[in-house]
């Protein structure tokens, strides 16, 4: 059933004035604080939408503030969850790091000694079939005289990259050169 707010108001109104003359005339004037019938017609003419939205503002809020901080409670734990294990990756990594690091530190010792006691030409081939910084770092390992003889035996082109690469790891500035 839909009712007419727009009468409604209008016969509150009216209500509300004929009761604000009879308490006037039963009460007397000086013991009747003025504030207050001032007040209660104000309220009258506000809507009940009004008066609803006032009334339920402060628990509005305090559910709107419980869901938020709910929401927030909720993204910490998912940030704990993500950095947790970030931390785990990361220690995984540091220990691989590790191992490969000790590994290459014992294997290129003993690559290098290889190296060295190879024929020029043999171990200038072998080198020639590895990637850039293996080979720059068995060649930097060497005796000079034994990574010369090593680049002699070189293609020119592949002897000229790595010994270019070697200026580059040995002077980082780029400064030194031919």
């Amino acid at each position: 059933m839909a009712t007419n707010n727009a009468g409604s108001g209008s016969v509150r109104t009216h209500l509300l004035a004929g009761c604000f003359a009879i308490s006037l005339s039963v009460l007397p004037l000086a013991a009747q604080p003025v504030s207050k019938p001032v007040l209660a017609a104000e309220e009258e003419l506000q809507s009940d939408a009004e008066l609803y939205c006032k009334n339920i503002a402060a628990s509005a809020e305090e559910a709107r503030l419980s869901w938020q901080t709910w929401q927030l409670v909720s993204l910490e734990a998912k940030v704990r969850q993500q950095v947790e294990k970030l931390e785990r990756k990361q220690q995984e990594f540091e220990a691989w790091v590790e191992r490969r690091e000790r590994l290459l530190s014992e294997v290129e010792g003993h690559v290098v000694s290889i190296v060295s006691r190879m024929r020029p030409e043999t171990a200038a081939a072998q080198l020639a079939t590895t990637d850039e910084e293996t080979a720059m770092g068995v060649l930097l390992k060497l005796k000079a005289r034994v990574a010369s003889n090593i680049l002699d035996e070189m293609d020119p082109a592949r002897a000229a990259q790595l010994t270019q690469a070697m200026v580059g790891f040995t002077d980082p500035e780029g400064a030194g050169g031919f």
